[in-house]
């Protein structure tokens, strides 16, 4: 790697919310981050999109018309069992938390989310793993 190449720069985190101000802000903040943001508005836009596959990361509503966040997060772990996951929701109950974090989500935040939660856990995301 060259030493001025910032390997930050690279990362791709999608995010996929049906509503398109969560959606867009949180890319927002992403890219003031120095990572790459896109935004998806439904799981199948992202599936149809064939983009999953890059991502570095994905940040995904669980509670979205037709495939919900749950869902598609069983459907990505057939493409790419190694993409981390982070959850976020304004109206999940216990339940869904916690099936989230058993099908391997490295993080389950409530909205409205604060910039420093996201961030901690962006950086747990896409931390290597031993």
């Amino acid at each position: 790697m060259a030493p001025n190449a910032n390997p930050i720069e690279s990362t791709l985190v999608i995010v996929v919310d049906d509503d398109p101000s969560v959606a867009n802000s949180t890319c927002r903040l992403i890219r003031s981050l120095g990572m790459r943001g896109e935004a998806f508005f439904s799981g199948a836009d992202l599936l149809n999109s064939g983009r999953a596959t890059e991502a570095s990361c994905l940040i995904l509503d669980v509670r979205m018309p037709n495939l919900d966040g749950l869902q598609l997060q069983r459907c990505l772990k057939q493409t790419k069992p190694s993409i981390p996951v982070i959850f976020f929701s304004a109206h999940a109950g216990q339940e869904e938390e916690d099936q989230a974090l058993r099908c391997g989500a490295v993080a389950f935040l409530r909205k409205p989310v604060r910039k420093d939660d996201l961030l901690r856990a962006i950086r747990m995301a896409l931390e290597p793993t031993s």
